[in-house]
């Protein structure tokens, strides 16, 4: 086999590669600080929700909150829309949550 007709042989194989949905990958970039957010976020998550089930108001509120808001941060860096709507609104029921235990530690 020549040289000319790997090439074109390499060539086709990208364009199936490219063209089928199924043998795409999707690749988180590891590139930009994303990267590490996300990763920061969804340690924060996971210990919020060990706190959580603990009971250990507000840190557990405090920590979700931290998680959500990196998320969120990622997810508008990402343009992803759906990702945007969810952590926003998930950290505005927190933070409403968060506001109640303030509330209640300030006015008795």
């Amino acid at each position: 086999m020549s040289e000319q007709q790997i090439d074109n042989l390499t060539v086709d194989v990208e364009q199936i590669i490219e063209n089928d949905p199924q043998l795409t990958k999707i690749v988180t970039p590891t590139d930009d600080w994303t990267y590490w957010a996300k990763w920061i976020g969804n340690f924060f998550l996971i210990v919020g929700t060990l706190l959580t089930n603990l009971s250990l108001p507000p840190f557990n509120l405090v920590f979700t909150a931290i998680g959500l808001t990196l998320w969120a941060m990622v997810a508008a860096n990402w343009n992803d829309r759906s990702l945007v709507v969810l952590n926003v609104f998930l950290l505005g029921t927190v933070m409403m949550s968060l506001g109640q235990h303030v509330k209640e530690f300030f006015l008795p």
